[in-house]
This record gives C-alpha cells, structure tokens and sequence, in this order.
C-alpha cells in the first residue's frame, strides 16, 4: 500500500508541475478546452463502474441490477432539485463533495473509520473547496448566482476558508493516534500549500480539473482497479475502461441532453456543467462510502 501512495504522489506532483507549466504557455480558452476533456474522461469514467464495485461489495448480481434503477433515479432526483430547491441542492452537493473529496485523500492514511475519521474527511475536502472558491471568487460567484439567483458575499468565501483551516487543524491533531505510520504531516502541509498556488494562478474551471484529475479521479481509479481485479496493470486498465464505456457514454449523452433541452435559456454552459457533476456526483459519493466501509 505505502509503495503504490508514494509512486502516485511522486507522479501527481509531477504532472501538477508540468500542467503549472502549460498554464503559462497556453491562453485561457485552451485551459477551458482541456478542462472539459480531462473532465469528460478520466474525471467521469472514475465514476463509471459503481454498479460492478457495488457487486463486489455485495456479492451477488440481482443487488447491482436493482440499484442500477436507485442509481438512475437519485441521478434525476438531483436534477430535479437543482431545478425546485437549487439552494438546498447546491449546499447538499458541497457538503457531499467536501466529504468525499477528503475520503478520497485520507481514507488510507487512517487506521479507523470512525466518527471522528469522518469528520477529517468533511473538513478537510472543505479546506479543498475554500481555497479553490476563494481563490476564484469572481467565477465561483457567477456559477452561484445562476445556479440559486442569489449572489453570495466574497467575505463569505473567506470565512468558509478561515472555519475549514481551522477545523481541518483541529481535527488533524483529535486523529492524530489514528493515523498510520506513512502519514506525513510535511507532505500533507506541502500539497495544501500546492493546492493553494494552484488555485491562485489558475482559472476555476482548470484549477478544479487539475485537482479533481490529478489528486482525486487518479488514485480513485487506483483503488477502484486493485478493489476489482487485484491489480494495477495494463491489461486491468483496460478492462477497468471496457467495462466503463457503456456508462460513460450514457452519462455523455444526458450531457449532451441537458445542454440541448437548456440552451433554449440563458444559463452558461459551465453552470449546467457543474450542475451535471453535481447530479452524477452523489450517488457516486454512495458508492464509495459503501467501498471504504467494506475496506
């Protein structure tokens, strides 16, 4: 476990560098572009093969059949409250994201599961999210305010940023019996203040595709391989991406779909976009719940 966390973060900080690198050779539009790719591929596929991990942790075929139609119907459900109630659904897909983001990047480092564990997790995808919001108020601001019609203060920003370091802190010290002997405090203290460069130097949409690729679908990917087929190599890869195609392109499809069905209104792509990973987010964020409680 501590060889395949140390190769990856090794090959992450190396790809983060070389995309800091590109930031500057390349203008805006083409850092919109690249999002919308890595977004659209490795960032959905990530989340492709829930109904098979659910198999696994399960056990039997018959429950990944029924929660295919749980899945589907949750996907719409949050559709709908984007539409009817966007305030409750955008605070809800936040506080969710936050959760999972954390997991994501914790859920390994940690001995035990436990409340508190959890609490870590919330906390520290918030401080994710706040530096990534705060850094980019402007465009964050814009996407709020088209998605809720309500246009939320900068020092707001702030103070969410401010409440996450602080608990972040706090509950690093509460757990710091429950980490595992490969937690490195330097190492986790370094990519916050990575993740803050990053977020400072580029545009919302390329910083989040940058973090949202690179630190989170990638392991994600690593975890949901090796939880499937054992291993991490070539050939599981590629069945890992087979096996994911036909959801993928489902979930490109009412992409497409929605853009279409929206375009008769005056909303901006990039809000119906994140709207989109919104409603195809939580029933994902189930999943792995549902995984790591097994590991």
């Amino acid at each position: 476990m501590y060889f395949y966390i140390v190769k990856l973060t090794i090959f992450n900080l190396i790809f983060t560098v070389f995309l800091f690198w590109l930031t500057i050779q390349i203008g805006a539009e083409y850092e919109e572009y690249l999002s919308y790719i890595f977004i659209l591929t490795v960032g959905i596929i990530h989340g492709s093969n829930d109904i098979s991990l659910l198999n696994i942790v399960k056990g039997h075929g018959h429950f990944s059949k029924r929660f295919l139609w749980y899945y589907i119907g949750l996907i719409i459900t949050n559709i709908a409250a984007f539409i009817i109630y966007p305030r409750i659904a955008l605070f809800c897909f936040i506080i969710i994201s936050c959760y999972h983001f954390g997991e994501q990047h914790l859920h390994a480092l940690v001995k035990d599961l436990n409340n508190k564990a959890r609490f870590l997790f919330l906390s520290y995808g918030s401080l994710i999210f706040g530096l990534l919001f705060y850094f980019n108020f402007q465009s964050t601001s814009e996407i709020i305010t088209d998605l809720i019609s309500y246009r939320i203060p900068e020092q707001y920003f702030l103070w969410f940023l401010i409440l996450s370091i602080v608990l972040t802190l706090s509950l690093t010290l509460f757990n710091r019996l429950n980490f595992r002997k490969d937690f490195n405090y330097f190492k986790e203290l370094f990519l916050i203040l990575l993740f803050a460069i990053l977020f400072k130097l580029a545009a919302l949409l390329w910083a989040f595709a940058i973090y949202f690729i690179v630190w989170h679908s990638l392991p994600s990917l690593q975890d949901q391989i090796k939880e499937l087929y054992g291993d991490l190599n070539k050939f599981n890869i590629l069945r890992y991406i087979k096996s994911s195609f036909p959801y993928w392109l489902v979930s490109l499809v009412g992409l497409v779909i929605l853009y279409m069905v929206t375009s008769y209104f005056e909303v901006n792509f990039i809000t119906i976009f994140f709207a989109f990973l919104a409603a195809i987010t939580v029933p994902h964020v189930i999943v792995m719940y549902i995984l790591n409680r097994k590991a």
